[in-house]
């Protein structure tokens, strides 16, 4: 398959200090790109920036503030050949006990990996509008939005939403020029993912997640999917007929 190098292009990163928002950032800086990037921490995006070999702009700010999308969208504003890329790799994880359940949890999710998102769009999309490129958006969601899993009525239900959303503004976008590319990693060894309790199989490094997108991003692939041992069975899952599906999921309970 034909793969077009990202280079020389204006690419704003998302949850950039840490993960694979980190770990694309590097990747990118490799490339020979401009890299604007974007956390709640300030002082680990001006460490980040001051440890890239490529041109780089700080813009840290706060995506589950409503307040931060007109901040954004002003900034990403003042570039004058517009931006090529949006990389939106921002979000959060908690899982829910449903022996309490609490709907702020579930809140708190989508305000980060739903409206967080939303919010990052709606800053991107005019200086997107202005790329003499070929601009694209780059959702991070995750495997967990394939099927329903133990414990994910708060996660798995945003990063669903997510991929819902990207899939929608794929077909309203693809007219003015910009493409949409759906990514959802399985298990990827960030400070998000050191805090589960649980085994977590085939899990990879940010910096061998980072590739993968990279790779499937130059390849022009509109969804990004890994590892595949991983994917293959969810995919089979979420297939099943209910009762089925129920009997499988059922396995995955942690009984305590």
């Amino acid at each position: 398959m034909a793969r077009t190098v990202i280079k020389d292009q204006t690419v704003w990163i998302t949850g950039a200090s840490s993960g694979i928002g980190r770990a694309l950032a590097l990747g990118l800086a490799e490339r020979g790109n401009h890299l604007i990037l974007t956390s709640r921490n300030r002082q680990n995006l001006v460490d980040l920036a001051g440890s890239l070999d490529c041109s780089t702009t700080v813009l840290a700010a706060d995506i589950s503030e409503a307040s931060s999308t007109g901040l954004l969208r002003d900034e990403l504003g003042k570039l004058e050949a517009g931006l090529d890329m949006a990389v939106l790799c921002a979000g959060d994880c908690e899982y829910v006990d449903t022996r309490n359940f609490d709907t702020n949890v579930v809140e708190r999710m989508f305000n980060v990996n739903v409206f967080g998102l939303s919010r990052s769009v709606e800053a991107a999309l005019p200086a997107l509008r202005k790329s003499q490129k070929s601009p694209n958006i780059v959702g991070i969601s995750s495997a967990s939005a394939i099927t329903g899993l133990p414990r994910a009525e708060a996660y798995g239900a945003s990063k669903a939403a997510l991929v819902s959303m990207l899939e929608s503004l794929a077909l309203d976008l693809v007219h003015e020029g910009i493409a949409i590319t759906m990514v959802l990693p399985g298990f990827v060894d960030t400070p998000l993912t050191q805090r589960n309790d649980f085994p977590m199989p085939f899990l990879m490094s940010p910096g061998q997640a980072a590739s993968i997108v990279l790779t499937g991003i130059e390849r022009g692939n509109r969804r990004i999917e890994f590892p595949r041992r991983l994917i293959w069975p969810l995919r089979f899952m979420s297939l099943l007929p209910e009762n089925f599906r129920l009997k499988i999921g059922q396995r995955m309970v942690r009984r305590e």
